[in-house]
């Protein structure tokens, strides 16, 4: 059996105050235990089934988190998209918008991630996409819902699009980006949380991908279908019945032209290796990347001999903490583990 790994168990919803029935109450959500699998070498991975740490993938029922918490469901759909692309494509995930009602100094924040992917694919595979917030306050939800107005009801199908906006005040503070990782903020009644749990990532190159897997991406909204093109070469439109069709032979025409835009832009692995070489020598990375390299060489001698051997480098080569600008605890004291009590430390050695 082989896997391309698991979803990052996120967004994890969670937060407190007084809620509906006039109690102290915390959240912790759970929904997150269903995130979209990972793809196999012979099948895509399963939509909002389960998380590593939780084969059962029960997301819990609607009328029952109802009852535990103070935040009514406007919808709960399948995100689209979330799944990583591949020739076997990571199961998606899904998304829940929550409006508050009933609660009195209620806080909550986002656990996730926004600006960068967390978990890998294979085998040409992609990884999982990466989650946005989408908070909103002042909603006047309140009256809207009295007038029989428009709500922002069911999936933020595609983010581009902005569609909760259209059925909430103008005047509403709104918060979409890529800010996954907050500290918490007061929400009042009637303002929304949108929470965006995982997909697993894909396996395989996407271009080789079965078209009838992508017409049944597209007609059952799994797939964004300007990815459908983008990412997975495929020539597909929408009949006068809406159902969307492919083009076996202008996918196989575009996806011939994508192999020969990929060798074109390729250089050999040589040349590649010089150009990192190179950009090493002269440290050329962000202050994080520097860090994580400095604290390991320090940690482990051998890694950083192993690393200049590797790349070639100059015997007085090396990246240290102090350079960087950086307080970080621990850097100038440590304590040697062996010296607590109750306490072995492993030796690892080199198998011969």
């Amino acid at each position: 059996e082989v896997n391309s790994g698991n979803a990052n168990t996120s967004n994890w919803l969670q937060g407190g105050g007084i809620n509906q029935d006039g109690e102290i109450h915390a959240v912790n959500s759970f929904e997150t235990s269903s995130c979209g699998t990972g793809a196999c070498a012979i099948k895509d991975g399963l939509n909002h089934a389960a998380a590593i740490w939780n084969p059962e993938g029960d997301m819990g029922d609607v009328e029952i988190w109802e009852m535990a918490e103070p935040l009514l469901y406007l919808g709960r759909n399948v995100k689209a998209n979330t799944g990583g692309y591949g020739k076997y494509r990571g199961g998606n995930g899904f998304e829940t918008l929550r409006m508050v009602w009933g609660a009195h100094d209620w806080t909550m924040f986002f656990m996730g991630n926004g600006y960068m992917n967390s978990d890998w694919g294979m085998m040409g595979g992609y990884p999982a996409a990466s989650g946005y917030r989408f908070e909103a306050h002042n909603t006047d939800l309140k009256n809207r819902i009295k007038n029989n107005a428009s709500l922002p009801l069911g999936g933020d199908f595609n983010p581009t699009d902005r569609d909760y906006e259209k059925h909430i005040s103008h005047a509403s503070q709104v918060k979409r980006d890529k800010q996954c990782i907050t500290t918490e903020n007061c929400f009042d009644n009637y303002d929304l949380y949108l929470n965006y749990i995982k997909g697993g990532p894909g396996f395989g190159d996407p271009i080789e991908r079965d078209l009838n897997a992508i017409l049944e991406d597209l007609n059952s909204k799994q797939l964004l279908p300007e990815y459908a093109y983008k990412v997975y070469g495929a020539v597909v439109s929408q009949n006068k019945d809406g159902v969307w069709v492919g083009d076996e032979a202008k996918t196989k025409a575009r996806r011939k032209e994508i192999l020969e835009n990929r060798k074109a832009r390729s250089i050999p692995v040589k040349e590649w290796m010089e150009q990192e070489r190179n950009a090493i020598l002269e440290k050329e990375a962000s202050k994080q990347v520097k860090h994580m390299y400095a604290t390991s060489f320090d940690l482990s001698p051998k890694f950083l001999n192993d690393f200049k051997t590797f790349w070639n480098l100059p015997k007085s080569w090396s990246v240290k903490e102090d350079e960087l600008g950086v307080f970080t605890y621990g850097s100038k004291y440590r304590m040697d583990l062996s010296k607590l009590p109750d306490v072995r430390t492993v030796l690892l050695v080199d198998e011969k």
